[in-house]
């Protein structure tokens, strides 16, 4: 193309357009690589009297496309320039707005054609969210909506991907029987609920309720994407139209309720089963319920919560096909903290066999302590059981764990121990330093005779105060880490020890950090004006927190937060049972 003549049409110089063309008419008909006609430029950049210079000249360009199939039309739309689309199509139909309803289908051609992605106009204008030029070419043609894209997109499923319920309105009013197919054969419903525009799902189930039992081509309902993203919002508003949406499976056999295991999404099952009490009889291909897929994600969560649920009671001991009960499961997944709830379950029949013979007690012995040593410990020892699998879920042919992995349980723990010993050292000079420096007072006491004998006489200075603050800290977490480390080590079952240990680090920590905030305070304290002091104990604590940071860093890095929390959590549940259980 001409660059003078692509330069005008860009800038929207029509006097020079104008002359380049008296000169040489021939140059309208000229092409860019990507075949764009002067038009298509013209529109792109939005000059609408070049746009309408052009078209004078040559109407036939209004339909010419361009490499990727577009017309001017279908480049208008996508930049949303509304003006030049009212124009164009005005022009194309050469009529008033009122007689649009009387458009011949030839003229209506123009309008419905297609580029290479099988895209129309109002695709384009509906992806790139033109409301107002979707709306004009939906009041001049009502059966655009019908056409779905290469993909299977139909605008009805733009919008409500998007979000832009204005125009899934118009679409729904102006051609009730509107396409509203999408991607992988999802539907505007699931686009809806997967992008959570849960106004425009309403508007889709007041005009087209029947998408709600739609699947796409992996089998999923929008029940099933709700439920995997953990929208109980959503599923309870779809089951409230139809509770049928919550037993349809996918092509892998899962159910809503199945995912919603998966996911840890409590609430969602709460919503499922409120609406359709026997869902937890459901089960995929493999015999595996809700809670044995909650079991194998280690939805800890999920467990608890079927566990306290009456209408899911039958789960709790329901074989799969290889008979195999949760707990079986359980005790393969070393699932520590979820073989806590199910043996302190009296429901839980500990003595319940696979098809293979095999009770849980009987696949790994260490489950009478219902304990592992740590996360750690556990990716050592779950390579050892995987080994012996074959498949996800054929297993338990004769499943044993190794001495080996059992020896390197006892040694990982007997380390603890000693690392314990250590630390309660640690704990109690902490605490013999702090309650010392408790009674030993910077800046002194005031031994003159009167009512204030015996009082610190630095006891309105503030760094005095953040020294006996920080000082009663640290002397309080260095007695608690004690205490928890002799607990640990006579109250505990070995296997738990660790999280005695992990408690016990963390306080010495904080009661280290403390310490060090204390000897910094109490130097400001007893020389304020000594600015080398305040320097030099700036330094040496500021030297202190990283050195103790640094340490903790290497101490974390063997621990799960996550699993310590749990363990304290399922001490509070057993404490919980006990009491409810006490005649």
């Amino acid at each position: 193309m001409d660059p003078r003549l692509y330069k005008s049409a860009e800038s929207g110089d029509v006097c020079f357009f104008k002359q380049l063309l008296n000169d040489d008419p021939m140059l309208l008909y000229q092409l860019t690589p990507r075949e764009n006609t002067a038009l298509h430029i013209a529109v792109q950049f939005g000059h609408k009297n070049v746009t309408a210079e052009i078209y004078s000249r040559c109407r036939s360009l209004l339909t010419q496309p361009n490499l990727d199939g577009d017309t001017p039309l279908h480049v208008a739309a996508r930049v949303g320039r509304f003006s030049i689309v009212n124009y164009l199509v005005r022009e194309t139909l050469s009529m008033s707005q009122v007689e649009f309803g009387n458009v011949s289908s030839k003229m209506l051609e123009t309008l419905r054609v297609r580029n290479r992605g099988n895209n129309t106009v109002l695709h384009e204008a509906v992806r790139n969210g033109h409301n107002k030029v979707a709306e004009f070419l939906l009041k001049i043609d009502p059966k655009l909506a019908s056409f779905e894209n290469e993909a299977g997109e139909s605008p009805l499923y733009l919008a409500a991907r998007e979000g832009l319920l204005d125009i899934l309105n118009q679409i729904l009013q102006s051609s009730p029987s509107s396409a509203h197919g999408g991607s992988d054969g999802q539907t505007a419903l699931h686009a809806a609920v997967v992008e959570k525009h849960f106004d425009i799902m309403e508007a889709l189930l007041r005009f087209k309720q029947q998408l709600i039992k739609e699947a796409d081509h992996q089998g999923k309902t929008p029940l099933y994407y709700a439920a995997s993203l953990g929208d109980h919002r959503t599923v309870e508003r779809l089951l409230e139209l139809d509770i049928s949406i919550a037993y349809v499976l996918d092509k892998q056999g899962f159910s809503p309720i199945h995912v919603a295991a998966s996911k840890g999404h409590t609430s969602v099952i709460r919503e499922i089963v409120r609406h359709c009490p026997d869902s937890g009889e459901l089960v995929d291909p493999y015999g595996w319920n809700a809670l044995h897929i909650a079991i194998f994600n280690g939805q800890a969560n999920v467990v608890r919560y079927i566990l306290e649920t009456a209408e899911l009671e039958g789960t709790i001991n329901q074989p799969d096909f290889d008979g195999n009960t949760p707990l079986h499961l359980a005790t393969i997944e070393r699932k520590t903290w979820i073989l806590r709830y199910l043996r302190w379950d009296g429901r839980v029949n500990l003595r319940s066999k696979n098809k293979f013979g095999q009770t849980a007690i009987e696949i790994d012995r260490s489950i009478k302590e219902s304990s592992i040593t740590s996360p750690r410990e556990l990716q050592n020892i779950t390579p050892s059981i995987w080994g012996h699998l074959g498949t996800q879920h054929s297993w338990l042919g004769n499943i044993k764990i190794s001495p080996r992995a059992e020896q390197e349980e006892a040694n990982a723990v007997q380390t603890y121990m000693q690392m314990g010993q250590t630390l309660l050292m640690v704990a109690t000079l902490i605490t013999t330093v702090t309650f010392a420096a408790a009674f030993t007072m910077p800046g002194g006491y005031n031994n003159d005779v009167g009512p204030d004998r015996g009082q610190a006489l630095l006891q309105s200075n503030n760094d005095f105060k953040w020294f006996i603050i920080t000082d009663t800290v640290a002397m309080t977490c260095s007695i608690i880490a004690a205490c928890l480390l002799f607990w640990g080590a006579v109250n505990s079952n070995k296997s738990s020890y660790v999280y005695y240990f992990i408690s016990a680090a963390a306080l010495t920590y904080i009661a280290l950090q403390s310490t060090a905030i204390a000897f910094e305070t109490g130097i400001k304290a007893a020389m304020p004006d000594q600015q080398f002091l305040k320097t030099l104990g700036t330094l040496v604590g500021a030297a202190f927190h990283v050195i103790t940071f640094l340490a903790l860093s290497q101490l974390v890095k063997m621990f799960s937060l996550p699993e310590a929390c749990r363990f304290f959590i399922s001490h509070l549940c057993k404490l919980k049972c006990k009491i409810k259980n006490k005649p």
